[in-house]
């Protein structure tokens, strides 16, 4: 939506629908509501001024940034509509926390969130059979413990009860992932076979450091075949903050022969039931093709996001400098120590000694006395 069309507390969100915010200090603590108004603009505005004043009295509102706390529901809503623009993958972790403990009240949360965090540690997750990650326990504890963050920064709570003593972070390591060159021909060879529509996007991948959310969301619009770039969004990457991402060599007659029907760079044919007719979709997550691709390919172990590692270590001893692998991976910081894997033996063919070294050993002189 076009910025000039917006005014402080007011964001339209399409035609006749409209986001008012409201932000004022009351004794001395920051207090926020917000509501989304179907109407006109100028409703939009008496709506925000009837917020402002209810604040200033004290009255309770129908929002969802109520300042009355109850449960760590209440505050997972808060903390989700701040967050609105994350991924959808991060939207619906924070559902299911919401879902499992939603309705503990906040004065003995510490304790129960104790106990919840012991629950997953000893058993085994559902949708896999197998015990979970630390990684994955590390990203529960980091959200319970951003959500606690935000309730500090509006004046909700004085202290974080999510305290990094009681709660430390689990040690994790990074996936070592090499694929050596017969082993990548061979997934190329069976995804061309397979599901020739992943072809495009597994070969972009090995060349270019990406994450999988900002691949798939990747549109016409945002192609440059003038720069050979491609655009990635705020709204689709990670960090939110947007990048460009060079298009390969050996890729550019892709790009530049992309079907004129196509919204998206990578997409698939499907039927439209209603019509019966073929048309052109993005990929979405294509769980089930990896998984039977990687199968064939007897690459088990191999997930879509080592494509990220192999890409960066391939730019890395191509000669590309460090701080261009950042800017293209959209780091903010050096995480080349965790996404550079080279392949032992192969590294030490980098190596390279100092030729007077060959002389370093010598017969020592004798000198008389």
């Amino acid at each position: 939506m076009n910025a000039r069309n917006n005014e402080p507390g007011i964001e339209q969100l399409k035609p006749g629908v409209y986001r008012v915010s409201v932000r004022i200090r009351v004794n001395g603590r920051i207090v926020e509501r917000r509501e989304t108004v179907d109407g006109t603009k100028e409703q939009a505005r008496d709506r925000r001024y009837l917020l402002k004043r209810e604040l200033r009295e004290g009255k309770p509102a129908g929002s969802l940034t109520s300042t009355e706390l109850r449960t760590f529901g209440d505050l997972l809503k808060i903390y989700l509509e701040k967050r609105e623009h994350c991924s959808v993958a991060h939207r619906n972790k924070i559902k299911i926390i919401e879902r499992e403990l939603g309705a503990i009240p906040l004065p003995c949360f510490p304790d129960r969130f104790e106990q919840y965090m012991k629950i997953l540690k000893t058993t085994n997750s559902e949708k896999t059979g197998k015990p979970r990650s630390n990684a994955t326990l590390n990203r529960v504890v980091e959200i319970v413990r951003s959500a606690f963050n935000m309730g500090m920064a509006f004046g909700f709570f004085e202290t974080n009860p999510i305290l990094r003593a009681r709660f430390p972070k689990l040690k994790t390591y990074s996936r070592d992932v090499v694929l050596h060159d017969i082993d990548r021909q061979r997934l190329l060879n069976v995804i061309d076979r397979e599901a020739p529509h992943l072809s495009a996007i597994v070969r972009f991948a090995l060349q270019v450091p990406c994450r999988k959310s900002e691949l798939v969301n990747m549109k016409k619009e945002d192609l440059d075949l003038i720069n050979n770039v491609i655009r990635v969004k705020a709204v689709n990457s990670k960090n939110d903050i947007g990048c460009w991402k060079p298009i390969p060599p050996d890729m550019v007659d892709y790009f530049r022969n992309l079907p004129k029907e196509t919204e998206y760079l990578f997409y698939r044919k499907a039927v439209d039931y209603k019509t019966g007719e073929e048309k052109y979709v993005g990929l979405g997550t294509f769980h089930a093709s990896w998984r039977r691709c990687r199968r064939l390919a007897k690459l088990q172990g191999l997930h879509f996001h080592d494509t990220r590692h192999m890409a960066a270590t391939a730019l890395i001893d191509n000669g590309t400098p460090e701080q261009v692998v950042m800017t293209v991976a959209n780091w903010k910081t050096n995480m080349l120590r965790t996404y550079y894997h080279r392949e032992p033996k192969s590294a030490l063919n980098l190596v390279r000694f100092n030729r007077e070294c060959e002389d370093a050993v010598k017969t020592p002189k004798v000198f008389a006395l």
